[in-house]
């Protein structure tokens, strides 16, 4: 039975957007930030897809069942992937392109979101 949570809409709300944005711009973007864009609208969506079935949830509580070390790497990633984001954006002055490749990394950071929320979820359980 396929299941809906929050994170389903959130995927594809966010993929909507890269997408939108894509092809919105898509004579105003640099050359390389459309692809990249666009691939982070399809991961979104790839997201999106598998988080309505049981067995991602139960995957990733199988995983932090056996390993409690674990817990604390999307902590970590979301870290990572914040301060690479400013670095970013920084880097490029807070041009146009810095900032658009910055926001397609949202994916990676709304993923590592999902995996703390579970573990939460799990926490309470016990």
């Amino acid at each position: 039975m396929k299941r809906f949570t929050l994170f389903t809409f959130l995927y594809l709300a966010l993929g909507v957007c890269l997408t939108a944005i894509a092809f919105g711009y898509s004579s105003n973007l640099p050359s390389g930030v459309q692809p990249v864009l666009f691939n982070s609208a399809v991961a979104s969506y790839v997201l999106c897809f598998l988080s309505t079935f049981p067995f991602w949830r139960e995957r990733m509580l199988r995983r932090f069942r056996r390993r409690n070390s674990l817990v604390i790497l999307p902590r970590l990633g979301i870290g990572f992937y914040l301060v690479w984001m400013i670095w970013e954006v920084q880097s490029q002055n807070w041009s146009t392109a810095g900032i658009l490749r910055a926001f397609s990394l949202l994916t990676v950071i709304l993923l590592f979101t999902e995996m703390i929320v579970i573990t939460w979820r799990l926490n309470s359980e016990h």
